[in-house]
């Protein structure tokens, strides 16, 4: 063999190895790409369990707005004339919930406001009130009669 072609091969040989060295990627090319592939996974975990964790809470509202509906019916269905506050626990929806009837005045006594406050009731700790309702509840017993508004004030006193 020549020198001219023993050259031309042995150049053959470098490039050879040259580019099989080009066509993979370095340790820290990889590394970088993991990292990146790492602090996007944990983004979008943190995302969905944000987005699971809201929709637990709109989910548990929803759930204690229709308690405080079914409560309400009650009281006007069993015709309930709440004279005192009321505090009461039910399991319904699947799960257990702190119902508490708090009552005002109104503007005749034949009705009254009553506020239903719900909050579930999570291993036996009762939890802040998520939804609250505000309902008016006639007397059957007393004559609601006529109400006149032109002479009342903005106070609540007659002029």
């Amino acid at each position: 063999m020549s020198d001219k072609n023993k050259v031309l091969s042995h150049d053959k040989k470098n490039k050879a190895m040259l580019s099989h060295h080009e066509n993979g990627f370095t340790l820290i090319e990889v590394m970088v790409a993991l990292a990146i592939l790492a602090v996007v996974a944990v983004a979008a975990s943190r995302a969905s369990s944000a987005y699971l964790s809201s929709v637990d809470v709109l989910r548990t509202r929803t759930l204690a707005h229709f308690v405080a509906q079914n409560a309400a019916a009650d009281l006007r269905i069993q015709e309930t004339w709440l004279t005192a506050n009321r505090t009461q626990t039910i399991n319904t929806q699947g799960r257990d919930w702190q119902v508490v009837m708090t009552v005002s005045d109104a503007v005749t006594p034949a009705l009254t406001q009553v506020n239903i406050a719900v909050a579930p009731i999570v291993d036996g700790q009762t939890r802040t009130a998520v939804t609250d309702i505000d309902v008016i509840v006639s007397n059957s017993e007393q004559d609601i009669g006529s109400l006149d508004l032109a002479n009342l004030n903005p106070s609540g006193g007659k002029r």
